[in-house]
């Protein structure tokens, strides 16, 4: 029973927390098919930020609030590269994650030890009393374990409420007009101008917010791996686009669920097939080939989702 609970509480954990990477991914690749490779350098700015913050006695909402905005603030950076440079989104999103990696290295090193040089530090870890999220009010108020059983329950809620409430503010923008502008510019960009909108400002918007998410998911990764390290954000993009192709194709069908609630599925469905691969006594060093093989599982589920919905269309319209 504790080795069940204990599983889930892992897959669960892990699988809310990334649940915000592909919900971010569900506006810059869903929406407005831009592949963006940004997230492996704002997930762990977000990290670090967040980790410095905290470490220095800021309030952990603040810092995560902070995090959100870093992720913002870089997200937009490859907005106006793409919209006001004219660079290929591809290029662009390479040319802010290269960057990234310096300027996580000197925030590190220089909120750590002052050191502006980069040399002096790369990670920053936690102690155990270190005052996160799951350490202040609201959440001190839950019981950190089950009595009796080895389920750290405070912890697996705060990533919960979290995830919750991210979707929720992403079905709220999407259905303002900003949001609907931002559909609008995604589906058909000339129709946006023709309403004379600028269908730019939109993309940097939308790409602005996708990194931010992946900036609070790094922020609440530091609790799950109780430090930051340069090595965090490698892989984070095939994790949220995994996980948002898995969650859209496997769902498709269920009408009743938004397409935010499908992309949470989606993240932990990916989360449940690595830990069980664990579980089976897969080495950890094969992890980033079982998350390749699932991405490609789930590239093949998407298009065979697509191939069954022209197959309706084509024969409704017979």
């Amino acid at each position: 029973m504790q080795i069940l609970l204990a599983t889930c509480e892992v897959f669960l954990k892990s699988g809310f927390v990334f649940s915000l990477i592909a919900m971010g991914y569900y506006i810059s690749y869903t929406i407005l098919d831009f592949p963006d490779l940004t997230v492996e350098g704002t997930f762990l700015s977000g990290a670090a930020v967040f980790a410095i913050l905290v470490s220095k006695g800021v309030n952990a909402w603040i810092a995560l609030i902070l995090s959100f905005l870093v992720g913002f603030l870089f997200g937009t950076l490859t907005g106006v590269l793409h919209v006001k440079l004219r660079i290929r989104p591809l290029l662009c999103g390479i040319l802010v994650s290269t960057a990234l990696i310096t300027i996580n290295l000197i925030a590190v090193s220089a909120g750590m030890t002052g050191d502006f040089s980069g040399e002096s530090t790369s990670q920053i870890s936690y102690g155990r009393g270190a005052p996160t999220l799951d350490h202040i009010f609201p959440l001190n108020l839950i019981p950190a374990r089950v009595p009796g059983l080895n389920l750290a329950l405070r912890e697996l809620i705060l990533f919960a409420l979290v995830a919750i409430l991210f979707k929720f503010l992403l079905d709220w923008f999407l259905s303002t007009k900003r949001g609907m502008l931002l559909r609008a510019t995604g589906s058909n960009d000339r129709f946006v101008t023709t309403l004379a909108k600028d269908c730019g400002n939109s993309k940097i918007l939308g790409l602005g917010i996708g990194n931010a998410y992946a900036a609070v998911a790094g922020a609440l990764y530091t609790h799950i791996s109780g430090n930051v390290n340069q090595s965090m954000g490698i892989g984070t993009v095939v994790i949220g686009l995994a996980s948002l192709i898995i969650g859209l194709s496997i769902f498709r069908r269920v009408r009743f669920l938004r397409q935010s609630t499908k992309v949470i599925l989606g993240a932990i469905l990916y989360q449940l097939c690595l830990t069980m691969a664990q579980k089976l006594g897969v080495p950890s060093a094969y992890n980033k080939l079982i998350m390749a093989i699932l991405f490609t599982l789930a590239l093949l589920l998407s298009r065979q989702g697509v191939r069954a919905k022209t197959t309706s269309k084509h024969s409704r319209e017979v």
